[in-house]
């Protein structure tokens, strides 16, 4: 009897240990969530608001609405399409440096992601 209950144990926690690192399958492999926060100045750009994707491309555009500027300020993000995608929807902080929209028609700068900080799973307008 304790051979069969040792057997079902050992059992149970090899297939914990299996399933362990398919479960986690939905991070995306080689990206931090939270690589680490990065401090305005010195060339970095702090931004706070709402991300959305522009487009249904095989190359997707993702763009952060930054509600706390009147009017709302609009950047395009630079970054791992796989993060960004799990959190359009998401009012997130995101850290980096900043270049100017460039071309014709007046583009919105790009942020590139060096640091995104996960804030709630609904954009919320910050006053």
């Amino acid at each position: 009897m304790q051979i069969r209950v040792r057997a079902a144990i050992g059992a149970i926690i090899c297939a914990t240990l299996t399933g362990l690192p398919a479960a986690q399958t939905g991070i995306p492999k080689e990206t931090q969530l939270n690589p680490g926060r990065v401090t305005a100045g010195a060339g970095n750009f702090i931004a706070i608001g709402c991300v959305s994707r522009e487009g249904q491309s095989t190359t997707p555009t993702f763009v952060m609405t930054d509600s706390r500027a009147k009017p709302p300020a609009q950047y395009r993000l630079e970054g791992d399409a796989d993060l960004l995608r799990m959190h359009v929807g998401h009012t997130v902080e995101i850290g980096g440096p900043i270049t100017p929209g460039g071309g014709t028609n007046a583009s919105a700068p790009t942020l590139k992601v060096q640091s995104l900080i996960y804030i709630s799973t609904t954009c919320v307008k910050l006053q």
